[in-house]
């Protein structure tokens, strides 16, 4: 019985981390395509029409700033640039299991001091942006705090999922079936 509800908690996590993940892809395509268009015109104000748009580079270089930090948990998702692959992959199973959970330990640990400092931070740099004066910089500085909290979900997630197959080997063949 513990091992059923430790298989159905397992697959809840899964299925919680795939409906997170897919939130975040919109959200970043949507965010890439209004970078990408407000470039587009930036180039198109400035070299064909000779006006150049005054506050595209400074909002799409802190979006850029914002973004790159609210991607760390969705890095995490996909194990992208957590692991060296060269070392991990030639490890037998259960120490490439004792290396995630290090790993997943430290990186939650220097997380969470992120979170901690964050509010302080947030605090000290409210500021508005120099081109767009109604734009506060404590929007983009609130992204990347959601993505250093995201990324602790995605890891704790898979912490408990290495566990739990540690501890029972048969699962994963059993949720491969």
């Amino acid at each position: 019985p513990i091992f059923k509800r430790g298989l159905a908690m397992i697959q809840k996590f899964e299925k919680f981390e795939a409906i997170l993940a897919k939130i975040q892809s919109i959200f970043f395509c949507i965010v890439l395509g209004f970078m990408a268009i407000v470039m587009f015109a930036s180039v198109i104000f400035r070299y064909v029409l000779n006006d150049p748009i005054i506050w595209s580079e400074e909002l799409t270089t802190v979006m850029q700033g914002a973004l790159a930090f609210a991607g760390v948990g969705y890095c995490c998702h996909y194990k992208a640039h957590t692991r060296v692959l060269l070392f991990h992959d030639k490890l037998p199973k259960f120490m490439q299991g004792i290396v995630d959970i290090l790993c997943n330990g430290i990186m939650i640990f220097c997380l969470y001091k992120f979170c901690e400092t964050m509010p302080k931070y947030i605090k000290s740099k409210a500021a508005y942006l120099t081109t767009i004066r109604w734009l506060n910089y404590t929007l983009f500085n609130y992204i990347i705090y959601a993505g250093f909290v995201i990324a602790i979900l995605y890891i704790l997630v898979d912490a408990i999922r290495t566990v739990y197959t540690m501890v029972h080997p048969e699962a994963t063949a059993e949720a491969a079936e």
